[in-house]
C-alpha cells in the first residue's frame, strides 16, 4: 500500500473511505515488523491486540472532531506509555508504567494512535562512540 500521509491527505482518505485508522496501523506494522530485524527501528511494536484499544476509541467518533484521528505516531522508549515496557533501551531499567506520559495522553486524547517504541542510545545519553 502507498499513502500519502500528509495530514490532510490521510483526513481525506480517512472521509472517502479509502482507508481506515485500523486498516492503515494494520498495514505500517507489519512495513515496521519485516524492516525490525534488519534496522531495529522499535523496541516494542504494539501487538494488533495492543493496539485493538486504541483503534476502538476512534470507532464511534466523528473525523472532524479529533484533529489527529488516526494519525499513526512512534514514541522513544525513554517515554511512557501505560502497559507497554519503558526500557531506555537498558533491559535492566526496564518497567511497565502504569499511565502514560502526558505528552502521550495529549496525543491520545487528540485521535493519535501509537504504534510502538523506537529505539535509541541507552538512556538517550547519545553517546556512540564518538566525541
Amino acid at each position: 500500500m502507498t499513502l500519502n500521509l500528509q495530514l490532510d491527505a490521510l483526513r481525506s482518505a480517512y472521509r472517502d473511505g479509502s482507508i481506515t485508522p485500523r486498516k492503515l496501523l494494520s498495514s505500517l506494522r507489519d512495513k515496521a515488523a519485516a524492516l525490525n530485524p534488519d534496522y531495529h527501528l522499535f523496541i516494542h511494536l504494539l501487538s494488533a491486540e495492543e493496539l485493538e484499544p486504541y483503534l476502538a476509541a476512534l470507532d464511534d467518533r466523528d473525523i472532524d472532531s479529533l484533529p489527529l484521528y488516526g494519525v499513526p505516531f512512534a514514541i522513544k522508549d525513554n517515554i511512557d506509555l501505560a502497559g507497554i515496557p519503558t526500557t531506555a533501551a537498558c533491559p535492566d531499567f526496564a518497567y511497565v508504567p502504569e499511565r502514560s506520559a502526558t505528552i502521550v495522553e495529549q496525543l491520545l486524547a487528540l485521535g493519535a494512535i501509537p504504534l510502538g517504541k523506537t529505539n535509541l542510545d541507552q538512556f538517550a545519553t547519545g553517546l556512540n562512540g564518538r566525541r
